[in-house]
């Protein structure tokens, strides 16, 4: 597939901290701008849900060990399955479940 350079500025704090994401993921930062740019055209909006594991959440913005953010996200696991048991949220598959 021919491709061509796509170069753009950002801020260097955002590079950095954005730069292991990517690569925790399993991808390189092209392989992300490129399914980025995919997704755009293809929802022709703004994508999509790929982020790191609750655990990992919750250990990099809490600052909670391995075993609390296994808990945190377990708990949280748990949590919405109740809620969606009792209804508190909606399976939303279409425009008419709006």
């Amino acid at each position: 597939m021919k491709t061509v350079q796509f170069r753009t500025r950002v801020e260097p704090s955002l590079k950095k901290k954005s730069d292991s994401i990517p690569r925790a993921l399993g991808l390189d930062m092209e392989t992300f701008v490129s399914m980025a740019l995919t997704q755009l055209v293809n929802r022709r909006g703004l994508p999509f849900a790929v982020t790191e594991s609750d655990e990992d959440y919750f250990s990099y913005e809490y600052g909670l060990n391995r075993n609390e953010s296994v808990g945190a996200g377990n708990r949280m696991r748990a949590a919405s399955k109740r809620d969606k048991t009792l209804g508190r949220i909606k399976t939303i598959s279409g425009p008419e479940d709006l």
